[in-house]
């Protein structure tokens, strides 16, 4: 994924690169035969993907994650995990990564709806008429900046998008070696070891660099006086004279 040189980082942001046009419409084709083979019908043009929202996700993950958008849809508490780099896919084990959270808040963000409901309201949601915390998770995100851009507009977002631990029932049963459920394994460094590098001391470098620049001037002399006498000390050998029978 590349953008013009000249542009910000929010004009990157929402700059519509090929590569996204070309995902939108693979996402649409998908999506359209997905919808078929579940039994529906005379969707026609209804069903499209929006190539704004593929380039926001492709800047915001593959390129930088401290963007406008991902700021907006993200609680204040988690804004920590933006980056001015790509988010990091390490899978963790025993808690999400930022990866994790930023993708649940995306898509809560595009399949959720905003709900007029107060930070109180949105905390506990059992207490408001017609909403249900059973069925729906509510989450109060940061929002976009205000006109001026001096504040943000906090708001409840309601989706169905939650968080669950992918627990293999391996591990629940103790069945490590069970072929019917999937198990998987991380090396552990538990002893902790310490290396020593033995670092020379100053007399001994400065002994060792006036060896090194003696030898280095005893070489040139030497080299100099040879040079000045390879005529006395390499004679060439006299050719031998004509031999008769």
């Amino acid at each position: 994924v590349t953008y013009p040189e000249w542009q910000s980082p929010e004009e990157d942001l929402n700059f519509v690169t090929d590569t996204a046009k070309a995902l939108a419409n693979v996402a649409t084709v998908l999506a359209r035969a997905l919808y078929e083979l579940a039994g529906g019908t005379n969707f026609s043009s209804s069903i499209q993907a929006d190539p704004q929202t593929v380039t926001r996700l492709l800047y915001g993950f593959l390129v930088r994650a401290n963007n406008s958008w991902f700021q907006s849809i993200l609680k204040h508490d988690l804004r920590s995990y933006l980056d001015d780099r790509p988010l990091q896919h390490y899978i963790a084990v025993s808690s999400p990564t930022n990866t994790t959270y930023v993708v649940q808040y995306a898509l809560a963000n595009l399949t959720g709806k905003a709900t007029n409901l107060t930070r109180e309201q949105c905390q506990d949601p059992s207490k408001v008429p017609n909403e249900s915390k059973d069925l729906y998770e509510y989450s109060w995100v940061q929002g976009p900046w205000n006109s001026n851009r001096t504040e943000r507009l906090p708001q409840c977002v309601r989706s169905t998008v939650r968080l669950a631990r992918a627990l293999s029932p391996a591990f629940e049963l103790s069945q490590w070696s069970s072929t019917e459920y999937s198990t998987w394994a991380e090396s552990r460094w538990k002893d902790i070891q310490a290396r020593i590098f033995l670092i020379a001391s100053k007399e001994l470098e400065f002994i060792t660099l006036i060896v090194g620049f003696s030898t280095l001037v005893f070489s040139l002399i030497v080299t100099y006086c040879i040079n000045a006498k390879a005529d006395v000390l390499f004679v060439a050998p006299r050719e031998p004279g004509a031999v008769s029978y």
